[in-house]
């Protein structure tokens, strides 16, 4: 099962936490204050962190406090540790983030009660992260027949309108009444014609392309041995001649177990749908930074552009929703299909916020080398 962090200056309250929890099956990693459970959730990044609130040197309502203040443990759920009595200390605990709290003298059915509330918590939000992508895969087949019927149609009447101006030149030169006046102007509406029908196929190009995406990227998982070394050197080769100033930031040198071909799908996708949305000016900056905090890799995608107009984060992952409709290329489907592959070949998890800084996405990939079943 998952692991769980304890929290306890006091070695007695950390014998009997671990007692009960170890009991049910779940996997215990315990600190002797505040600042030894910041490095241990460094390295092991636990699903939930139980501490007690008053320590010395560092406290729970402090411990917490730095947790959430960083993006990549702002997610961990933290269940505090009171006695019955400290309900000041229990309030100001809850209103730093604190998603419950377990009363002292324990009680180990109140303890495995509210640890399993927590649990099923995680999983429903999992579950409910799965049935949205779901549902937006059904609303995309919907849309479908909209977005190629459209540059289509537009491509058929430009190439009809293309054979009727080719017929009437082709019958001015039979009947010797071909003036060079209708010869250039014939040529220019031929000229015209092409360049929409080439503009709107290009627009169903690309499009096609999407959707052979988003299928691949239902694909099963194939974790291999992988250097973010190598997927940063092929975004920057992606993306050399437009204009985008990439900041790679990690320290992580050794191989991780991930699906590296869908990571860079990700980021790809995340940089065009940036330069599609984000940037008003030339220049054109984003910044990722990845993290390995035990078995899973964090990532942190900030765009630095205007961030959201006029939709929410929600409608963002909604296929077909774009504010650039009429440009080639433009269908609303990059941040579906990024959502899709982090939850599909990835196997990991998100969140999207509207930031000051941009659109940011901080992404959690499992990177532990078992098969993907």
């Amino acid at each position: 099962m998952a692991d769980i962090l304890i929290v306890d200056d006091m070695p007695e309250n950390l014998q009997v936490l671990q007692l009960i929890l170890r009991k049910e099956g779940f996997k215990v990693l315990a600190a002797r204050g505040g600042d030894i459970a910041l490095s241990i959730v460094k390295k092991h990044h636990p699903a939930l962190i139980v501490t007690d609130i008053k320590m010395p040197n560092m406290s729970g309502i402090e411990l917490c406090k730095t947790l959430k203040s960083n993006a990549v443990t702002a997610g961990i759920p933290v269940v505090f540790v009171s006695a019955y009595e400290d309900s000041e200390s229990l309030v100001q605990a809850l209103s730093v983030g604190g998603v419950d709290y377990i009363t002292k003298p324990y009680k180990p059915s109140e303890i495995i009660a509210r640890v399993n509330t927590q649990f099923k918590l995680i999983e429903a939000q999992k579950l409910a992260v799965k049935q949205q992508l779901s549902n937006t895969i059904n609303q995309m087949m919907i849309g479908i027949a909209h977005e190629l019927n459209t540059p289509l149609g537009t491509s058929i009447t430009s190439s009809s309108y293309l054979k009727e101006i080719a017929q009437n030149l082709q019958q001015a030169l039979t009947s010797q009444t071909l003036t060079q006046a209708h010869l250039v102007d014939g040529f220019e509406q031929m000229k015209e014609s092409c360049e929409l029908c080439i503009r709107n196929l290009e627009k169903v190009a690309k499009f096609v392309s999407l959707l052979k995406s988003i299928s691949q990227s239902e694909r099963d998982c194939v974790r291999a041995p992988t250097k973010l070394f190598d997927i940063e050197n092929r975004l920057r080769n992606s993306f050399s001649k437009q204009n985008v100033k990439i900041e790679f930031i990690t320290e992580i040198v050794a191989n991780l177990y991930l699906d590296g071909q869908a990571l860079l799908e990700v980021f790809e996708n995340l940089i065009e749908n940036s330069i599609a949305h984000a940037w008003c000016s030339p220049e054109h900056s984003v910044t990722i930074s990845c993290q390995h905090l035990g078995e899973l890799l964090h990532i942190s995608y900030i765009d630095y552009g205007v961030g959201l107009k006029g939709i929410s984060t929600t409608e963002l992952l909604k296929p077909f929703i774009t504010t650039k409709r009429g440009n080639a290329g433009h269908v609303g489907l990059s941040a579906n299909l990024t959502a899709n592959l982090i939850s599909g070949a990835l196997q990991g998890e998100f969140d999207v916020d509207n930031t000051p800084l941009g659109l940011e996405w901080r992404i959690r990939i499992p990177v532990s080398a078992p098969d993907c079943d």
